[in-house]
């Protein structure tokens, strides 16, 4: 009679890898250059995941101050016609900025001098420029104002806050505005 050996009635299980070296075993094992590749390698990797997510996360920048963002100009000053008592005004405002800017209002300069008539609400698109024409009543009794002062405050707000906007005119819009004047008040 044959009798089996012990070894052969049970089964053998083998664990694939389990002669493999462990993490630590493999990172010891590697080369300094190597190690040092692979840290730096993976140090830039988390640096760069932290930087996008932190610029991911960041709010939007406030729109501009309002009067910073927009340019006001006098484009033209027309002289009274007949026995009138105002002349026109032409102003060019231009938005320079990425966020909608809205005109609210205008008022002189000069307070007893010149009486501004209402300019229109208008709301300027970013980058765009608007076209306004307004006339200025005068007051002859009183002096001329200063050059190089502003003749108007034009109020211009966005999401930020509300400003006022100078419109200084040039020396040679100022001399018309003075002619303008002087033909007012001769009559």
């Amino acid at each position: 009679m044959v009798t089996q050996p012990e070894d052969q009635g049970r089964d053998v299980v083998e664990n694939a890898g389990a002669d493999r070296p462990l993490l630590g075993e493999r990172w010891r094992a590697l080369s300094r250059r190597a190690q040092v590749t692979i840290a730096v390698s993976s140090g830039l990797v988390v640096l760069g995941a932290v930087a996008g997510y932190v610029a991911a996360a960041r709010p939007p920048p406030p729109p501009p101050d309002p009067v910073a963002a927009t340019t006001v100009r006098i484009t033209g000053v027309q002289l009274p016609q007949g026995s009138s008592l105002d002349f026109g005004v032409t102003i060019r405002i231009a938005s320079a900025s990425a966020s909608a800017v809205t005109l609210t209002g205008s008022r002189q300069g000069y307070d007893g001098f010149l009486q501004t008539r209402p300019v229109p609400v208008a709301v300027l698109p970013p980058g765009r420029a608007l076209v306004l024409h307004t006339r200025l009543n005068v007051y002859c009794q009183l002096p001329l104002p200063p050059p190089g002062t502003p003749l108007l405050f034009v109020t211009v707000r966005n999401a930020r806050r509300e400003g006022r906007a100078p419109v200084v005119p040039t020396a040679a819009q100022t001399a018309a505005i003075d002619d303008a004047v002087q033909l007012i008040c001769v009559h």
